[in-house]
Parts: structure tokens; sequence; C-alpha cells
């Protein structure tokens, strides 16, 4: 029977990097993004945490490949002939 790999804490020196899940806490363009139960490495004594290099990579690359659809980005409508028309402009906003 194979045990989980464990490492030694490069914090506290003392106790053994565990695999495990935890929160994992970052910013997307000013907004926060907040991912539970994602893999980490965690001290069994201080607490210290690492999170997985691949999951941070998939992690990175699934958030900065999409990109929010803004005015400038919308689709643009066709007419009935196929051709394209622009996009319908927002009302005016009340102040």
């Amino acid at each position: 029977m194979q045990s989980e790999p464990t490492y030694p804490c490069p914090e506290c020196q003392f106790g053994t990097l565990r695999g495990r899940q935890a929160f994992y806490f970052t910013q997307l363009r000013g907004q926060p993004v907040c991912i539970p139960d994602f893999p980490a490495w965690i001290c069994d004594f201080c607490g210290y945490r690492e999170y997985d290099p691949q999951a941070l990579a998939n992690l990175h690359a699934m958030l900065w490949s999409s990109r929010p659809i803004g005015r400038s980005q919308r689709a643009l409508r066709t007419d009935a002939d196929g051709e394209t028309a622009s996009a319908k402009p927002d009302p005016p906003r009340r102040p």
C-alpha cells in the first residue's frame, strides 16, 4: 500500500507538507475570485501552504483566456439580407 507523498515544511522546518484541499483567493480584473477545494500542500504544524503549481497554471490559463464582453465587443446584428448592422446602443442612463 502506497502512502501519500509528504515533504518537509520550508517555513518552520519542523512540520510536514501534505496534499490537501484549501480555498484559493485571487483577483481578476479588480474582482475577487474564490476557488474552494483547490489542491494545496499544507504544513501539519504551522499551517504554511503552497498551492499545487500545475493546478495554478491550469487555473490562470482558464481565468486569463476569457475576456469580458464590453460595449465595443458586443455581437453585431445581421439584417434580413445578411448584412452586418451595428450593435444597438445602450439607452442613456438616468442621473
